[in-house]
């Protein structure tokens, strides 16, 4: 007997956020939020405010929370978060004390990956593939809690080797697998809804995003029920052009519109202006005011209840639109003027956190120049204001380096004055808009330079951003691990004992690849793959102590070795005026430029 065929209903277009959530969302659902540049904020404040009290117990997976998506761990509606990274990202990356116990089990259940994985899961998942193979993971912590479980480590195939090897139960020391022997596979994510925030959607359900485009549609085709989705308009059947569409409407449940559905995150309109489907549309920036609020309130209960109360708990997104103001909404339309400064920087200013990122863009440089990687990536913090200052001053020797960074973006120069590495306003200059798997997956293992921070790092090169001293959490790895695991690294920390360890308490990226740690006082170098700890390469005195030596430095702000007496050590020349300027040009509010710790607040 031929079965009959089941009829898929059309998308259903709602009114509004808070009726696509109570017409489609279940309490015990899985539901992923889709991590674009423009993530659906406006549903992540109507599924808060629609279960509030209800105990629905989501599972929810997001490739980070920050700012406004702190409103999930205070809104009680989630059993357990599926991430690579919790804390703050603006203005600067730290730890939030709303998650201080999340490795104990509080606000929610955590299960951490790295950006890169947690995408590659739901690869798996849009394929229906049973796993997907990964050069993350292998050789750190994340790892272990996964091993039987949704991570399987085994041996790499060899050739005549017909049938492959799982790896056998190595001695605790390898508990984590290693490199060289070994492989993981990953297990699929299959959410049962995607939420996602769209440029424009037509009739029938199709959805356009617009690049850099973070995991791109990815977690949206992985969705076993399919997708809700708000955008900022819709349009008529047959009026978006085929070849921007991203979400095939057969994939979308239902669809409604919200303008400034990313709020406090940006969205980004392709450079299309004849396009009648884009008409009305404009681009918007980050919030960035929103966003520190945000970020400062959640982590004291009593400023957290009542920013909740006020942001989350209205009537409608329309009610969150006005609270905003129609004069904040259309500031963010506008592009602001770049920063130029008007004379030079004086270098007898220069203060540690200066000294710190310079020292690294001169790291940069070096090994741009003796290794001629492709590209360098920039991880955010100190790193990327490293990066950002190698990639000016190479430019000024005829050496165009492309910075890439993990959500999409490729040969970028970033926009002076706009301190925050994923701000719309650097993709003006990008050679190239991509996405996780592009960058992460493909640039980064082709001959990449990466640049990154760290909460803890020891002097095998091990890095740690998961777990401080008193067991509570800081901030996950986000593409850290990713990176690490791929590509040779430099990490830049301004140093303290607490900081350069001998043993990192949690390794979030293996220091196989990393070959070179900077602070305020020099550069340590150590060769890739090997078993040698880092040693004293390069000094010069911090700037806020030009009488010390390079051994007091040494024992007084890391706990690793003093410098080897038979080992010589370059001398650093002094800061320039012209690397000083450089640096200062970028970032006019001294974001960075102050006297920084790369994790400013411990929780």
């Amino acid at each position: 007997m031929p079965q009959e065929s089941v009829q898929r209903e059309p998308t259903k277009i709602l009114s509004d956020p808070d009726s696509l959530i109570r017409e489609f969302v279940r309490p015990g659902m899985y539901l992923h939020l889709a991590t674009t540049m423009s993530r659906p904020n406006a549903l992540i404040y109507s599924l808060c405010r629609i279960f509030q009290g209800a105990k629905p117990d989501f599972t929810i997976s997001v490739a980070g929370i920050h700012s406004s998506a702190h409103c999930l761990a205070l809104s009680g509606i989630v059993k357990k978060i599926i991430t690579g990274f919790a804390g703050d990202n603006y203005p600067k990356p730290s730890p939030n004390g709303l998650y201080k116990d999340l490795l104990r089990g509080k606000p929610f259940e955590l299960e951490l990956w790295s950006l890169l994985s947690l995408t590659q899961r739901l690869i798996a998942g849009a394929m229906r593939l049973p796993g997907f193979i990964s050069n993350s993971l292998v050789g750190s912590d994340l790892i272990t809690d996964k091993l039987g479980k949704t991570a399987f480590l085994y041996h790499k195939p060899t050739e005549g080797q017909a049938f492959g090897e799982a790896a056998a139960p190595h001695l605790t020391s390898e508990s984590r697998g290693t490199r060289e022997k070994d492989m993981v596979l990953l297990l699929p994510l299959n959410p049962d809804i995607t939420l996602v925030h769209g440029i424009v959607a037509d009739e029938d359900g199709n959805v356009v995003l617009c690049p850099p485009a973070g995991e791109g549609s990815w977690g949206a085709l992985a969705a076993s029920k399919g997708v809700i989705a708000t955008v900022e308009k819709i349009v008529p059947r047959g009026t978006i052009p085929p070849e921007l569409v991203n979400i095939p409407g057969v994939r979308v449940l239902g669809i409604a519109p919200a303008r400034y559905g990313a709020h406090p995150q940006s969205l980004r309109v392709h450079s299309l202006p004849d396009l009648p489907a884009f008409e009305g549309v404009e681009s918007y920036m980050d919030d960035y005011e929103f966003q520190t609020e945000a970020n400062e309130s959640a982590g004291v209960p009593s400023r957290a209840e009542k920013w909740y109360k006020e942001n989350v708990m209205l009537s409608s997104h329309d009610e969150y639109l006005e609270l905003i103001g129609d004069v904040r909404l259309r500031r963010l339309k506008m592009t602001p003027p770049e920063h130029v400064l008007s004379s030079p920087e004086d270098p007898k200013t220069v203060n540690d956190s200066e000294q710190t990122i310079i020292l690294t863009a001169r790291a940069i440089i070096e090994r741009v120049k003796e290794k001629s990687y492709k590209t360098v990536l920039a991880g955010i913090g100190a790193a990327h204001m490293a990066a950002w200052t190698a990639a000016k001053l190479l430019e000024k020797e005829g050496i165009h380096i492309k910075v890439i960074s993990e959500l999409g973006f490729y040969g970028m120069k970033p926009f002076a004055g706009d301190v925050f590495l994923f701000s719309q306003l650097h993709t003006h200059s990008c050679s190239m808009l991509s996405d996780v798997v592009s960058i992460l997956g493909t640039v980064v293992p082709d001959d990449c330079l990466g640049v990154i921070g760290a909460a803890e790092v020891d002097w095998f090169g091990n890095i740690n951003s998961v777990l401080d001293g008193k067991g509570n959490f800081l901030v996950g790895s986000g593409g850290a691990n990713d990176i690490v695991s791929t590509a040779d690294t430099i990490v830049v920390a301004k140093a303290n004992r607490y900081r350069f360890v001998r043993k990192v308490k949690f390794i979030t990226s293996p220091g196989d690849r990393v070959v070179e740690a900077v602070c305020q006082f020099g550069r340590f170098k150590r060769k890739s793959f090997s078993d040698h700890p880092f040693e004293l390469s390069s000094w010069i005195a911090p700037a806020s102590d030009d009488e010390m030596e390079a051994e007091e430095a040494v024992l007084r702000y890391t706990l690793w070795l003093p410098p080897d007496e038979e080992l010589p050590i370059d001398q650093e020349p002094p800061i320039t005026s012209e690397e000083l300027t450089a640096l200062r040009e970028l970032d006019p509010e001294r974001i960075y430029t102050e006297q920084f710790m790369v994790y400013t607040r411990l929780p």
